[in-house]
């Protein structure tokens, strides 16, 4: 008798392990527990004092950081972008570039000998992929290229779903990884800021800015909408990278 009672309890004990097991493989199956997927596009600004990811593990070769590089090449095209500084209307050789964002990034490299070809946001972004110098994260540095998504509700439905909406060329880095970009907004070509590392934060506790607001705010914007640079980050380009920059005249 003892025997068969001791089988029992093996049994039972058998079948209360396994119950769990069986729930936790049936997450590997169709219609069982799922993983979430991809959330680069999921709006919202953490709670003050709420740390990143990426503040919690430092930045790595992969992350955004600070790219503290120089050469004659992306100096040219950051000394492009200051040169349109304060104009309202770029012309260089007997062409006029638009008076636009990307107009204004074809009107830089140009000054540096780079034909953009007159490409709008979405196409620089394709024509640095085909060219081997676009990275998605990245550590922009100066003569860069910079991409945003959602700085302006392009399509007009509503939503946060507007990507490569506006583009802007690195001047300079500071030691801090706080870049000084130059774009084209609705104020003309002037200097903006965005910091990488500490993409949430409007300004440092000196209260120096470190990243600008580039999309306006609105009583339809939905609820965690980003405004700023370095929320609204999307990629970055290096053109100057790519071997055809001459020098500046």
């Amino acid at each position: 008798m003892s025997s068969i009672a001791g089988s029992r309890a093996v049994n039972k004990l058998i079948r209360v392990v396994s119950l769990p097991l069986v729930v936790i493989l049936s997450g590997c199956l169709g219609g069982g527990m799922k993983m979430p997927g991809p959330t680069r596009h999921l709006a919202g600004v953490p709670p003050s004092g709420t740390p990143t990811m990426q503040a919690a593990r430092g930045p790595s070769q992969e992350q955004a950081g600070i790219r503290h590089r120089s050469n004659r090449e992306a100096r040219d095209v950051a000394q492009g972008a200051t040169s349109w500084l304060g104009k309202s209307r770029m012309r260089h050789r007997g062409t006029t570039y638009r008076y636009d964002c990307s107009g204004f990034v074809n009107a830089a490299h140009a000054l540096a000998g780079e034909d953009l070809a007159h490409r709008n946001t979405a196409g620089m972004v394709s024509y640095a992929k085909s060219l081997g110098v676009y990275e998605r994260v990245g550590s922009p540095g100066q003569g860069d290229t910079v991409f945003w998504d959602n700085t302006h509700d392009r399509n007009g439905n509503g939503r946060l779903d507007d990507t490569f909406t506006h583009v802007g060329v690195v001047e300079t880095v500071d030691s801090d990884g706080t870049l000084h970009v130059i774009h084209l907004g609705s104020k003309g070509v002037v200097r903006i800021r965005m910091n990488l590392l500490r993409p949430n934060d409007y300004k440092n506790s000196e209260g120096k800015i470190l990243n600008s607001f580039l999309r306006r705010r609105t009583n339809n914007d939905r609820r965690g909408t980003q405004y700023l640079s370095g929320q609204l980050y999307s990629g970055m380009a290096s053109f100057w990278a790519a071997g055809t920059v001459a020098s500046l005249d």
